[in-house]
């Protein structure tokens, strides 16, 4: 039993005490915050990668760095907004080589080319594990924000899941799977790939209700948009494949375990209104992306459920959650 608090019960605290900000302001509390300037908005994003949480065992120094600022772009990804440029701050462990630190800018660097991002600078200082911060910021009119979605609303992902929580099963624990998919799963925790073409063009043609991040799992993004949308979900697709699975029965896992509160898929998770699917569905065949119908926006706030083989279940809101 954790008698403490998380990461969520502590930003409602710090909220609590502080206050939202003014109206002209984004609200604290979605994936990208934004600032207001004379034409469009200022987009904002920072995000904290830690050694002893956030780099799992076999994950190197380069692939962890590159994660650090791919955990920013998928915000990004899921709001459609282009990141332009980044701030890197270092919190290093005293002793550390010189090779590791060459390491740490390699993956830096392959980001930076990858998503076509400016890295300006930054801080460095002393710590006791390696952290790598970074404060991303990109410019637009719009957002796509967590509230927006209506009933009647198709809810989708832009990828399968179940990946990453096999991937780090397999790493952590050494369980079994078939070869080519244990290198699959492994890959999609060390290389995560953030759906930010996807997301771009889905706000740029107006496509899209509401999204979020899939960082923190499945379920709680399908709570986050029921509650600010003041809305209820039913899932009546699990967006996975057979592999995942076979990986489920060959473990003794419980499938939907791995599918819903796993985490760290870095997906865009949205809503699409009934009469723009079809165009949304083409749009994301034309650029060799995925958009995967899960489900449906209810009148049921804010009841988010799994309705499968005519069984109705309560889709809990946990997954990965810092302090938990």
């Amino acid at each position: 039993m954790n008698d403490g608090i998380d990461e969520f019960e502590i930003i409602r605290i710090i909220v609590d005490v502080i206050g939202q900000p003014k109206p002209r302001f984004s609200r604290i509390g979605d994936d990208l915050a934004y600032l207001p300037k004379k034409r469009g908005k200022v987009m904002i994003k920072s995000d904290m990668l830690v050694e002893k949480t956030d780099i799992p065992r076999g994950m190197s120094l380069k692939q962890a760095s590159r994660k650090s600022i791919v955990m920013c772009v998928s915000d990004f990804s899921a709001k459609g907004v282009m990141p332009s440029a980044a701030l890197i701050s270092l919190g290093i462990p005293r002793g550390i080589k010189e090779s590791d630190i060459r390491e740490i800018a390699l993956g830096l660097k392959e980001a930076k080319e990858e998503f076509g991002i400016e890295i300006l600078g930054g801080d460095t200082n002393e710590a006791d594990c390696i952290i790598i911060d970074c404060f991303m910021v990109g410019f637009s009119d719009k957002i796509v924000e967590r509230k927006g979605a209506k009933p009647g609303d198709i809810v989708v992902t832009s990828g399968f899941f179940g990946y990453s929580s096999s991937g780090l099963k397999i790493m952590l624990n050494g369980l079994n799977a078939d070869q080519e998919f244990k290198e699959r799963a492994i890959q999609s925790v060390l290389m995560p790939n953030p759906r930010l073409r996807l997301g771009l063009a889905l706000a740029k043609n107006n496509l899209i209700s509401s999204s979020i991040d899939s960082s923190d799992g499945l379920a709680i993004s399908l709570h986050e948009i029921a509650m600010n949308s003041k809305v209820g979900i039913e899932i009546n697709h699990l967006p996975t494949t057979d592999e995942v699975k076979k990986f489920a029965e060959m473990n003794n896992l419980e499938l939907n375990n791995l599918v819903l509160y796993g985490g760290e898929e870095y997906e865009i998770v949205a809503t699409i209104p009934k009469n723009k699917f079809n165009k949304a569905q083409r749009l994301a065949k034309r650029i060799g992306e995925n958009i995967i119908p899960i489900g449906k926006v209810t009148k049921n706030f804010p009841k988010v459920n799994l309705s499968l083989n005519s069984k109705i279940i309560e889709i809990e809101r946990k997954g990965w959650v810092h302090l938990k």
